[in-house]
């Protein structure tokens, strides 16, 4: 079997995207031109009325019923004619609120059937100035036009046409820079960490690690015109393999960290978009029968990342409170409310995904001709019982005193110990309120007393436990807490997490990687010729090393 890995990663300004507002006329109706301000923008891969994107051969997926669900980037309403063209040629429009400075722009069209604008005209300006206009000629589904343009605060990019004729434009994402490729000539390790926990109670981050060599001192940090000067942390880095001759994405990462180890070598640590979500604070809110798909798509926007959510789990109604807490806290409560886990797996987005259900015919099958000796097996620790709070948020009927600060010249910010609403200050200026913070313009020195009606929180414990415990066997309760479980949902929730631990036998297995990513229901062949059905939980993969991979299932 030939393997190969490629990492690509981004030489761009990294604060570009997250200042753009983008305006397409010309695009459909589901389409918000702002995802091109989002990272991990993957549009799914559906069948349309383009020519050529509704074959049968099993890799097109039914256009969503709810497209809202999904990020997209930009798609155009109009078509391309026979010769390729558009009659009317859609313009984008970005614009910044600072300027910038970029070695080029990066294009990400459309991956599927390598589907891309092959003639279009950029402009660049600051203010009504026209800094530069030029015409480019992709040749490719990614494409960089390398031109460095400096202190630009808008661009104008007309599409006049694509490569195929009567084809949407589809343009995923745009990144202001160039891309750099590490290939075989220069990756000398590389290996990806993918994970999930299927419990709920946590959401894990993968990870990629790599080594490369330059001969051209390129990762010197003394060298002037070398890389390392021109890598930031959280630029993205595009993982490919190869198999004998087919292409695969293995994710989408953002640099964390790097060291060198000599003059020409280099090592680079990066994170998932769940890890830089991490980092990241949502000031949380106070819910009732908020569809899960709005309370997602206001957590991930504020995150600036792009999703997509599973049809079943868009309309469960959500009711509790989130305190303030980072973007990937507020997503582990809504996926663990909601039943489902999330994952960013082979895949440049961030992914909430329905529990599996192991009774489903297993997706794919490990056998003993792929798997390598020294397998481990064991059973993990019988749970008994699992214990739920359930909360239930009550206005008071009367306000009350929330906190007293004293002001700084500006703007301050002032966070509340329990929710709380209809806020009310004495000194000051009232800017802007939630049911955890306020912000009050104020002057220095200035005391503040801060009141508001609280949210009472009444608590109550769901339990789902053994009928009767095994014989030999002692209680082993598991505790769970979320402020978005409430009496509707605690049961379903204290359900799934009890059935889930019931799956006990865990193997340990080294095979080569075909197929299988995290989340998947695999068959797995045993030394006595039986197959056992299992949810792949984790792997790690050498990526340089023939795509062997040690893995970590659970099953019956």
């Amino acid at each position: 079997m030939a393997t190969s890995v490629s990492i690509s990663f981004g030489l761009v300004d990294v604060t570009a995207k997250q200042d753009t507002t983008a305006s397409l006329p010309d695009r459909k109706p589901f389409i918000d031109p702002q995802d091109l301000a989002l990272e991990g923008v993957y549009a799914p891969k559906v069948a349309t009325l383009e020519r050529n994107y509704f074959a049968l051969d099993g890799t097109f997926r039914l256009f969503p019923e709810n497209p809202d669900d999904f990020t997209w980037g930009i798609w155009s309403e109009s078509m391309t004619g026979d010769d390729g063209t558009f009659a009317v040629p859609p313009v984008l429009t970005l614009t910044f609120q600072e300027l910038h400075e970029s070695i080029g722009l990066t294009f990400e069209f459309d991956p599927y059937g390598n589907n891309y604008c092959d003639d279009m005209l950029i402009q660049w300006y600051h203010g009504e100035e026209l800094l530069l206009e030029k015409e480019f000629h992709p040749d490719q589904w990614r494409y960089t036009c390398d031109e460095t343009v400096q202190n630009y605060d808008k661009i104008i990019i007309m599409f006049k046409g694509m490569v195929y004729p009567h084809r949407y434009l589809k343009v995923q994402n745009i990144q202001h820079g160039m891309n750099k490729m590490f290939d075989r000539g220069s990756l000398k390790s590389a290996s990806l960490l993918e994970e999930i926990d299927l419990s709920g109670l946590t959401i894990s981050s993968n990870a990629l690690e790599f080594t490369v060599y330059s001969e051209d001192d390129d990762f010197n940090i003394f060298n002037p015109k070398g890389v390392y000067s021109l890598l930031q942390k959280k630029q993205q880095l595009t993982v490919e393999g190869n198999d004998n001759g087919t292409t695969k994405h293995l994710g989408t990462f953002y640099l964390e960290d790097m060291e060198m180890e000599g003059d020409r070598m280099l090592s680079i640590s990066a994170q998932d978009g769940i890890g830089i979500m991490d980092g990241t604070t949502y000031k949380g809110g106070i819910y009732t029968n908020k569809p899960a798909y709005e309370l997602l798509e206001e957590i991930m926007d504020d995150a600036g990342f792009g999703y997509t959510l599973d049809s079943s789990l868009r309309d469960v109604p959500v009711t509790g409170y989130l305190p303030i807490c980072t973007h990937r806290e507020a997503l582990q409560h809504l996926a663990f409310a909601i039943g489902g886990y999330v994952t960013t797996a082979r895949s440049g987005t961030i992914n909430i995904v329905d529990f599996p259900d192991w009774s489903n015919i297993p997706t794919v099958t490990i056998g003993r001709d792929r798997k390598f000796i020294g397998t481990k097996v064991k059973m993990r620790s019988l749970v008994t019982g699992v214990n739920v709070k359930a909360h239930e948020y009550t206005l008071s009927d009367t306000a009350e005193e929330l906190c007293k600060v004293t002001l700084a010249d500006g703007q301050n910010e002032i966070l509340f110990s329990e929710p709380a609403t209809e806020i009310t200050i004495d000194n000051g200026i009232l800017v802007e309120s939630g049911v955890n913070y306020c912000i009050v313009e104020g002057t220095a020195d200035t005391v503040c007393t801060v009141s508001g009606k609280k949210y009472v929180d009444t608590e109550k414990t769901v339990t789902v436990k053994m009928a009767e415990l095994p014989a030999g066997d002692k209680e082993n309760n598991v505790d769970a807490d979320s402020t978005l479980l409430n009496s509707a949902n605690a049961q379903s929730a204290a359900q799934r997490l009890f059935d889930y631990y019931q799956y006990r036998i865990e193997q340990d297995i080294s095979f080569v990687m075909k197929e299988e990513t995290v989340g998947l229901l695999a068959d797995i062949e045993t030394e006595y010729g039986v197959y056992r059905g299992s949810v792949v939980e984790s792997m790690d993969t050498d990526l340089t090393g023939g795509f062997v991979t040690k893995a970590v299932t659970v099953g019956e």
